[in-house]
């Protein structure tokens, strides 16, 4: 049984960062996939970097999604990148052939902010969270 998958999106000083938490196999893929098809429709950027360094686990499915979608990227003309994966994500990909996706380097290594769940009232100038979090119940929009 995988866990669920969390998943934020960033707007970097290179583009678009997207952090995925949890296990990225068949039950979660698809929001994943979500996710990135989102950040292609609605914002522009010329690079989206992936980073996987919580990924706990990954699978065929979560390969062929981040394959998939590199590919897509590709047609939008934006540049998907794969950052931090951990050791077990990589041989996973290296294991699966996809060694492709681990190609393209990240242009920097900006590293998102701390998941703190404090308020924060002032936002750095470098980033800015695109969907901040609001516990539920609330409608009220939070500044990032």
């Amino acid at each position: 049984m995988s866990e669920p998958l969390e998943l934020r999106l960033y707007a970097a000083p290179s583009g678009l960062y997207l952090t995925v938490r949890g296990w990225l196999d068949a039950t979660t893929a698809h929001l994943l996939g979500k996710a990135i098809a989102v950040a292609l429709e609605r914002f522009e950027a010329d690079q989206l970097t992936v980073d996987l360094a919580d990924v706990e686990a990954i699978d065929v499915a979560g390969i062929a999604t981040l394959t998939m979608f590199q590919a897509a990227a590709l047609r939008h003309g934006v540049t998907l990148c794969i950052a931090r994966p951990p050791a077990a994500v990589r041989a996973a990909i290296h294991a699966a052939g996809a060694d492709v996706l681990l190609a393209v380097a990240p242009a920097d290594e900006w590293e998102p902010p701390i998941d703190d769940e404090r308020p924060r009232r002032f936002t750095d100038a470098r980033r800015s969270c695109l969907r901040p979090r609001t516990p539920a119940g609330r409608g009220r929009r939070h500044p990032c």
